[in-house]
């Protein structure tokens, strides 16, 4: 609840700054009609009907971020909305019974500081963001005024310090409570090969004839992986990359590759116009006035196809010599490069940290994986990683396609079979007990609701 009060509030402001509401309130004539009871604790219809506007708020709020629209007036999106509200009032009023049964609802005096220094922080972000959002607004004024504006907002949203302390006060009683929940919760040694058996079997699955998936997921970093197919290397590289102004010649030529692909395809696009016309069967003269404009068209059309090919040859040429000149203008330098790898007791790691100019090999300790029949990596690379024969060889110079020399080095062999469980037993051990934890709470609280016997009148929301 202190997220949705807290969003909730936001909404508001976000309203006020619009001119606009989402929802237009119901008259107050039964507001009091009591919908949720438990014990002496009763939820009114007024205040469930407050949350189900939030909620919806909230759903069209979040649905327009994405472009999308969301009907607040549809009744499945209201009885939703109801259920929501009504679930999470039923939650707080079993937990709040419950801190103050255990005990947990007293805040210590440092506990209470900081529930201040919090609630003052967002209190000072809801300042911030209604200010960034009045600028419009505020044009001339001077920062008293503006200071007063921002003032006068907020006051209008009905938002206060007392409205952050509450929340924040919330928050920090519903930690302790979870914390008495879930204290006991552990996961067994048991547990945790369990758990490893059954990844290590569907990694299995989804690698075991797919190294180039893989290697993919390995080099993106998307997941830890439990099993390791065969035919996989680790590889690392110095690349030498064009110079600057060698690099601005080859874009350029290629920004002219693209126009006269982009001319060809117009031309081309044109023709097959022009030739479905020439195709109308009939001799009215409108059909016939069609045909004459169409030869015109088509005839047009050939000629710019013709000099969008000549153009393309031409720059695809340029392309090229751009390319061979940018390779000669490293030659030199890479030379020398390799003559220092070649050198007796030469420290590759030392010349790597040096010379490469690959972003994507800082702080890769292991280096790029590769396989025969990999994707996503310039082809020139993966056959010349492939084409080394042992750990510890090198390349030559490479010429990448698009960046410049590589000089690649074959550095491990990953073993195939699966990931040693010492490896991924910390990362299986948090995952799981952070699930069991929250399993643990859910299920605790669904426990506590029920026996806390509260009863809701859904019949007396109905208008």
């Amino acid at each position: 609840m202190r997220k949705k009060a807290l969003l909730a509030a936001l909404m508001a402001m976000v309203l006020l700054l619009s001119g606009c509401a989402l929802i237009v309130k119901d008259e107050a004539v039964d507001n009091a009609t009591e919908i949720i009871r438990m014990g002496d604790q009763v939820i009114t219809k007024e205040k469930v009907k407050a949350e189900v506007n939030n909620e919806l708020e909230q759903m069209a709020y979040v649905y327009s971020m994405y472009g999308y629209s969301y009907d607040v007036t549809d009744p499945d999106n209201i009885a939703s909305a109801q259920e929501e509200a009504i679930e999470s009032f039923k939650k707080d009023l079993a937990l709040t019974a419950k801190a103050k049964e255990l005990g947990l609802d007293v805040l210590t005096e440092e506990e209470q500081e900081t529930v201040k220094t919090k609630a003052q922080e967002d209190l000072d972000n809801a300042r911030d963001y209604i200010k960034s959002n009045m600028i419009g607004d505020t044009e001339g004024m001077d920062e008293e005024a503006i200071t007063k504006a921002v003032d006068d907002k907020i006051a209008e949203t009905g938002v206060t310090i007392d409205t952050y302390i509450e929340s924040e006060t919330k928050a920090v009683i519903d930690d302790k409570i979870r914390e008495y929940i879930i204290k006991d919760v552990a996961v067994t040694d048991e547990e945790i090969k369990a758990d490893y058996d059954s990844k290590v079997e569907a990694d299995k699955t989804t690698y075991g004839e797919n190294a180039a998936s893989w290697v993919s997921a390995a080099n993106n970093g998307t997941a830890t992986l439990y099993y390791t197919p065969a035919g996989i290397r680790r590889v690392k590289q110095i690349l030498t990359k064009f110079k600057d102004e060698d690099q601005t010649l080859i874009d350029e030529a290629k920004k002219k590759v693209t126009e006269a692909n982009t001319a060809k395809t117009s031309a081309q696009a044109k023709i097959d116009a022009a030739n479905e016309t020439l195709e109308l069967e009939g001799d009215s003269e409108e059909i016939k006035a069609a045909k004459e404009e169409a030869q015109a068209d088509l005839e047009a059309a050939q000629k710019d196809l013709a000099d969008a090919e000549k153009a393309l040859e031409d720059a695809n040429a340029e392309v090229d010599a751009a390319t061979n000149k940018a390779f000669e203008n490293l030659d030199a330098d890479v030379d020398a490069l390799l003559a220092k790898i070649d050198e007796e007791g030469a420290d590759w790691q030392a010349l790597m940290d040096e010379y490469n100019q690959d972003p994507g090999m800082k702080n890769n300790e292991k280096g790029y994986a590769v396989s025969a029949d990999m994707t996503g990596f310039d082809a020139a690379f993966v056959e010349a990683a492939m084409a080394l024969e042992k750990p510890g060889d090198h390349s030559g110079k490479v010429k990448g396609t698009s960046y410049g020399y590589y000089i690649i080095r074959y550095d491990s062999d990953e073993a195939e079979g699966p990931v040693a469980l010492e490896e991924v037993k910390e990362t299986i051990s948090s995952a799981l007990l952070s699930s069991k934890q929250d399993e643990t709470y859910d299920a605790q609280v669904a426990q506590w609701v029920e026996e806390a016997g509260i009863k809701v009148d859904l019949n007396a929301l109905k208008d």
